[in-house]
């Protein structure tokens, strides 16, 4: 087990111990040493905390030492909610991968819960992300044969991404969303046959919807926690059916109608700001030698580069499901 990153605190005299008071807020995490070690809460329960034990060193188990495991938490209505994620050491990068918790206190017992974002507070990054300015760019109606070019150049300059993938382009390019996960992107639902999901009924809506994340699921063992629909086009009814945030964009390159690279860049260049949600598509060539100007314009300005879901997490700005979002500011 790999102790010198999951170790529970409490249990070595030396460090402090956390303590919660039923009665009071959740106190938050603290990094003990270089090691990244991290106190990790303490209910002074024997069930729930052998529960939390047993989870994070099961977790651990998974991951390799340059990942550990961070966590944020809040107080409601008697209960805790505590949402586990994977930290990613030099990279200045948290994992969409969410584990959430609901301590029922007054029951003894300890819940699965749903996590469509972080909740609270940071953690502390040993300098690892200096940038208060971030960037999410997005990539639709993937994947084909030129996604992996785009990933080429995504991780040739560690950019992470966000794409939302067409459920019927999934098929015989299975390859591509592993490699998505491998390299840390987030995959996000952008439904499964590019319709105007405005122009439909309610059955059909979900079925688009649904029979894509199931296929997301079923290739990389995650269901996507956020929906682009088709055009960026929703009303009531979507917004009141779906379970995920709904994602748009504030700066459309037109790739898919200007197949030059540099009249793409331009168009990021010249109107990011800071929370952007940039649209882009990974099927075409061009997209992907724009991404050559764009990165290293941005980071000389100092842009990071986020995923969607980190992008809302360091704004501090919940997501909610239902609710449309195009920036993060």
């Amino acid at each position: 087990m790999k102790y010198r990153y999951f170790m529970l605190p409490f249990i070595i005299i030396i460090f402090m111990i956390l303590v919660i008071d039923y009665n009071s807020e959740i106190i938050n995490k603290v990094l003990i040493d270089s090691n990244r070690t991290i106190n990790y809460p303490f209910f002074d329960n024997d069930n729930i905390d052998l529960f939390i034990e047993n989870y994070l060193n099961r977790t651990s188990n998974n991951y390799s030492d340059d990942i550990f495991i961070d966590y944020d938490g809040y107080l409601k209505e008697n209960k805790y909610y505590l949402n586990f994620y994977k930290y990613i050491v030099g990279s200045g990068k948290i994992s969409n991968d969410i584990d959430s918790f609901i301590i029922d206190m007054d029951n003894d017992k300890v819940e699965m819960g749903i996590a469509s974002t972080y909740m609270n507070d940071y953690i502390i990054y040993d300098n690892d992300i200096t940038s208060n300015k971030y960037i999410a760019l997005t990539f639709d109606d993937g994947p084909n044969y030129n996604t992996n070019k785009v990933l080429d150049i995504l991780e040739e300059n560690n950019v992470p991404a966000t794409f939302f993938v067409l459920g019927n382009r999934i098929k015989g390019n299975e390859n591509i969303l592993k490699r998505m996960v491998s390299s840390k992107m987030e995959i996000g639902n952008h439904t499964f046959n590019h319709l105007l999901l405005t122009k439909y009924k309610e059955d059909k809506v979900k079925s688009e919807i649904n029979d894509t994340s199931n296929l997301i699921f079923e290739v990389t063992g995650k269901y996507p926690t956020l929906l682009r629909p088709s055009y960026g086009s929703c009303n009531k009814m979507i917004k009141r059916i779906v379970d995920t945030p709904i994602i748009i964009w504030d700066i459309d390159t037109l790739d898919w109608k200007y197949h030059n690279s540099r009249r793409i860049s331009s168009r990021v260049i010249n109107k990011v700001k800071d929370g952007d949600i940039v649209l882009m598509h990974d099927i075409y060539s061009a997209t992907a030698n724009a991404l050559e100007i764009i990165i290293p314009s941005l980071k000389s300005n100092g842009y990071t580069f986020v995923t969607v879901s980190d992008l809302f997490y360091y704004k501090n700005i919940p997501l909610e499901k239902g609710k449309v979002y195009g920036f993060a500011r």
